[in-house]
């Protein structure tokens, strides 16, 4: 008699699959590695019951749980509904694939609630910086165990030099985000500088869709003090795990662009003088640090930069907006489709951060911002911690789910005064 299988779960490289009668068949599969030097893939059959008793079996000898055990039916947490999740497209997948015929590493996974922090339900700038700072660390999976013992000693860490997001298309919340990571060159004193590439695309089954691009650069430091690092030559262990997948400089189609879509944002209605000050500042606000802003190097994670970038101009934004903001883009958002981040120094946990917002230029369809942080000491001397640029355009809602950015559509003349007002000082 023949049964029909569906895949059911997936763990590194064991797959289960289901059939029969209520998928009452369960075949567990996995290679493995026989005798004479030839891998073969596993198979062992029973059925949901059996596997049900020696479940219970091996629960019995085991101390018994306190409180009423949870029931499961036929309802929507039973085994039958759950192998409907499809582990490719729900659960993160990662694979080296080609890129201009050089090894780069893709990461998938789905687009979560809180990454879809736009007002009108979209990802927002600050969940690609956090998503860049996570494939940075899977990527280099096999020898992260290594990293984490050197940064564990003290003496040893990475830093995060410069990072920028560019965003040309709409993510929503369940679309599945692909990440494809790879590395242009090693730089700097002792080629201790890592350069990184990101390229975002949404999947849908098939179907691949360009969202962004994304670039960080890092540096192997030896920490001296509290905060005081300086570049040293990265271990043997990580040289050799990342130079094999070092694309040449000149190899085409690797590099991130240098500049976002020149899309037309009306006339220039106001610009920042050239002058070492920017005297243009349209908020500002301090932000207390604690371990929970840190990572394990002991440093502040970049994240924070566009976390708090995001929390500054949309405080600014909350002064004229708050209709609009309330409206879930129904009335129209301020969009940043490119930010970029320069650090000149590091901060630490238990650090003020200040954090300004200037304007930098002002024109009908949208606003480029300046951003500076310092560190504020506890004689309120600062400490200038990075710079940051933010261009934004205002867009009006597409249709639902619409992945192409609506065109840079005329800014509010409300937003236009709060900001005009905030800078004439009147």
């Amino acid at each position: 008699m023949s049964v029909s299988l569906a895949m059911g779960a997936r763990e590194d490289d064991a797959v289960t699959f289901r059939g029969g009668a209520e998928g009452s068949v369960v075949v567990l599969t996995f290679p493995a590695l026989l005798t004479d030097n030839e891998e073969r893939i596993l198979a062992f059959v029973t059925d949901e019951a059996d596997a049900e008793e020696r479940v219970s079996g091996e629960a019995d000898a085991e101390e018994p749980a306190q409180g009423p055990a949870p029931q499961f039916d036929s309802g929507p947490l039973s085994a039958k509904s759950l192998a409907q999740f499809d582990p490719m497209a729900y659960g993160s997948d990662v694979h080296v694939v080609a890129r201009s015929g050089y090894p780069a590493v893709s990461i998938r996974f789905p687009v979560g609630f809180r990454d879809a922090c736009n007002v009108g339900g979209s990802v927002g700038f600050a969940s690609f910086a956090l998503w860049l700072g996570a494939l940075r660390e899977r990527g280099t999976g096999p020898i992260s165990k290594q990293i984490v013992e050197d940064m564990a000693t003290g003496r040893w860490g990475m830093v995060t030099n410069n990072s920028e997001v560019f965003i040309d298309a709409n993510l929503y919340t369940d679309d599945i985000v692909e990440g494809t990571i790879w590395i242009t060159e090693l730089t700097g004193p002792d080629r201790a500088t890592t350069n990184l590439h990101v390229e975002w695309c949404r999947v849908d089954g098939e179907t691949r869709t360009h969202i962004g691009w994304s670039a960080m650069q890092t540096t192997w430091v030896e920490i001296l003090s509290h905060g005081v690092v300086v570049a040293r030559p990265m271990p043997q262990y990580f040289h050799d795990f990342i130079e094999p997948m070092t694309i040449p400089t000149g190899a085409k189609n690797i590099a991130v662009p240098t500049q976002p879509k020149d899309v037309d944002r009306g006339s220039l209605i106001r610009s920042a003088p050239m002058v070492p000050r920017n005297p243009y500042l349209l908020e500002s606000e301090v932000f207390s640090t604690t371990m929970q802003d840190g990572n394990v190097v002991g440093n502040i994670y970049f994240g924070n930069y566009y976390i708090w970038q995001s929390r500054v101009r949309d405080k600014f934004l909350a002064r004229s907006q708050r209709e609009a903001m309330a409206a879930r883009g129904a009335l129209g958002e301020l969009r940043c489709v490119h930010t970029r981040v320069e650090h000149l120094r590091e901060v630490m946990p238990f650090d003020d951060v200040l954090v300004t917002m200037s304007l930098a230029a002002l024109y009908e369809r949208g606003i480029d911002l300046e951003f500076e942080y310092f560190k504020v000491n506890q004689d309120g001397s600062r400490e200038k911690l990075a710079i940051a640029r933010h261009r934004t355009v205002w867009t009006m809602p597409g249709a639902p789910g619409e992945l192409e950015i609506s065109p840079p559509s005329k800014l509010p003349q409300s937003l236009i005064d709060s900001v005009l007002e905030a800078i004439d000082g009147k």
